[in-house]
């Protein structure tokens, strides 16, 4: 999946399931370029600008995953409506700035089955400071 051309076709359709299993043991982020458009669009939390395309939207996950090494993820509640899915998260670990639990919800607007936008909220000051380093977009 790492050799998925960035103006290539999805060739997985997103499921609850799959975020799961990617927050909580796969986390490569080449295997995120099967499930978006090519076009996807992310807007992290105190992000100045979204992110826009796939290799950017898969660069600013990469940088998450860089900047917290080591973390456990608990899905705890979703729900899909239409092409519209939302996943209510919470993150814990020994953050470097905050408390050691962040608490978000991704909302996903789907386009066939793949993610054509995902908009991430949470208020934890690690966003502030990923936002500082323009990490996330």
């Amino acid at each position: 999946m790492s050799d998925m051309s960035h103006d290539a076709p999805p060739t997985r359709r997103w499921s609850v399931e799959g975020f799961t299993y990617f927050w909580s043991q796969a986390r490569d982020p080449a295997m995120v370029a099967a499930v978006v458009l090519p076009d996807v669009r992310g807007t992290w939390p105190r992000a100045s600008v979204p992110v826009v395309g796939r290799a950017a939207y898969i660069g600013a996950i990469a940088s998450f995953l860089a900047a917290l090494p080591d973390f456990s993820v608990e899905v705890t509640d979703h729900a899909t409506s239409g092409d519209v899915a939302f996943v209510r998260w919470v993150l814990r670990g020994a953050f470097p700035v905050g408390p050691d639990t962040i608490v978000g919800v991704d909302r996903l607007v789907l386009k066939d089955g793949f993610v054509a936008e995902n908009h991430i909220h949470s208020d934890h000051p690690l966003f502030a400071e990923l936002a500082r380093t323009r990490a996330l977009g």
